[in-house]
């Protein structure tokens, strides 16, 4: 049979209500039986302290005081109405308690005995087999009982041995109600305690079944799943990771989405125009010359370069892009990529340096997809940048935040074109997004360029991020580790 948690939970908390109460009651009756005991037998022990001081008080001596052992606590311990202490009054021994005085106390029953010992040690009053009458105790012994003072003087000494107690009527009552009380108690408590376990259990799996649910619709295709949030606990933290999970699920099939249509209007363009041109010739409507072969030649070609592309990001994605990792020295690298493109940024008259830190330490890459890395970046930054413009290439090496001990090389192409608005800087390296749609399209630009610079730099142990400010140009920055080391931290300092 299965249960759900809620009701796992509840049965737990009951269960742990339940023992709680009942091994609390139980120890609580046991100290508070102990407890009493204890409360009676001291009440009765120094009334019967008293009652033997009062005698000794009126009658100066322990002559008959085995009457006044013998008796309960509950009688009425004076000899007649009138009578004074000493004279005929309390304890004097010709007005000794009988069984014919209906004010003569009862006797012991059992629970208690008690010895008397005069001051000198010896036994006047004994309890059998513990204290004979007429035995001197020691100092040890004499220390045991309590000692019984007359004008400052210790005339004598009480002890007493417990038995079996025999309670009063009425401490007999009091001792039933309180187990009464305490059962009543219990059973409140138990009762308060299944309550509120019910209502806990209940509000803990409340978040757990809304995100069953919300998880079984995300499975048959909703994405637009959201939990609510209820506390800042566990649970609170679990139905945030819920929500931020759906939210990337969510955007990761528009984007999924989005790359398809625009794969699908990539490859459209170019095989359109080759189908046209392929079946003009055949229907003889156009010659096949040189220049139109050449043309359809550079169409295949810009296919075949997309299809590379996406390969990549697709080895990219599952942790599968080879890299032919040597050391690589910064400054040639920089060089190189000048070389390629001096003569692209000289016909549309822009400026393009280069600056290198000095004694730089080679870093640990693969060459071909750095250079690719960055003649992705620099035509991005010449196709962004006007006339009159300056585009900057420069390499330093930097620390982590981690390491005191410079780690990684930072490289950086800097224009001062157009720049990017603030609200597209987060998705400029995500694949097709174009920050000028219209542009991008008509210079047959597929939108993977800064797509394929990220996956190389991750794929280099390294971080690639981007500075602009709108108007004024754009700095595209990455980090490669040097040589025999490994990038720990994601943070740089420049």
């Amino acid at each position: 049979m299965k249960h759900s948690i809620s009701i796992k939970l509840a049965l737990a908390f009951i269960l742990t209500a339940v023992l709680t109460a009942v091994l609390l009651t139980v120890a609580f009756v046991s100290t508070n039986t102990t407890s009493f005991e204890q409360y009676v037998f001291d009440q009765q022990f120094y009334t019967k302290l008293s009652l033997v001081e009062e005698f000794y008080a009126a009658n100066k001596s322990w002559v008959g005081v085995e009457q006044v052992l013998e008796t309960s606590m509950g009688g009425n311990m004076y000899g007649g109405q009138g009578q004074g202490r000493g004279q005929g009054g309390r304890y004097n021994q010709t007005t000794q308690p009988t069984a014919s005085n209906p004010q003569m106390p009862m006797m012991n029953a059992g629970g208690r005995q008690f010895a008397l010992a005069d001051a000198s040690g010896k036994v006047i009053v004994g309890i059998p087999d513990l204290y004979e009458q007429g035995q001197q105790l020691s100092a040890e012994e004499l220390a045991t009982g309590i000692s019984i003072q007359f004008d400052g003087q210790a005339v004598g000494t009480l002890f007493a041995q417990r038995r079996n107690i025999i309670y009063t009527q009425a401490e007999q009552l009091f001792l039933d109600r309180s187990k009464t009380n305490l059962l009543i108690a219990m059973l409140i408590t138990i009762f308060i305690a299944a309550l509120a376990g019910v209502l806990l259990s209940r509000s803990l799996t409340r978040p757990v079944i809304e995100m069953t649910a919300a998880a079984q619709n995300l499975a048959a295709g909703d994405l637009s799943q959201k939990v609510e949030v209820r506390s800042n606990d566990e649970l609170g933290e679990l139905s945030r990771a819920f929500n931020q999970m759906s939210a990337e699920i969510e955007q990761s099939d528009r984007q999924r989405k989005r790359m398809t249509a625009d794969i699908a209007h990539d490859l459209r363009t170019p095989l359109t125009v080759i189908g046209g041109y392929i079946e003009s010739m055949r229907d003889g409507d156009l010659e096949p010359t040189q220049e139109r072969l050449a043309m359809l030649y550079a169409e295949i070609t810009r296919l075949n370069h997309m299809v590379a592309d996406l390969r990549l990001l697709s080895q990219s994605d599952a942790g599968v892009l080879l890299l032919n990792l040597q050391p690589v020295e910064p400054g040639p690298l920089l060089e190189k990529v000048r070389q390629l493109f001096e003569l692209r940024a000289r016909d549309k008259n822009i400026g393009m340096t280069v600056e290198i830190e000095e004694n730089l330490p080679p870093i640990s890459g693969d060459e071909l997809r750095l250079v690719q890395v960055m003649e992705n970046l620099v035509s991005n930054a010449i196709r962004h940048t006007p006339e009159g413009g300056k585009i900057r290439l420069s390499a330093k090496a930097v620390r982590t935040n981690s390491n005191k001990e410079k780690h990684c090389v930072l490289f950086t192409v800097r224009d001062n074109g157009e720049g990017i608005p603030d609200n597209e800087i987060p998705y400029v390296f995500d694949q097709f997004h174009r920050v000028d749609k219209s542009r991008h399209a008509d210079e047959n630009q597929s939108g993977l360029g800064l797509a394929i610079v990220k996956a190389i730099v991750q794929g280099h142990g390294g971080r690639v991020w981007v500075e602009s400010t709108l108007g004024e140009g754009s700095a595209f920055n990455f980090c490669i580790p040097i040589a025999g080391n490994s990038l720990d931290s994601r943070q740089v300092n420049g």
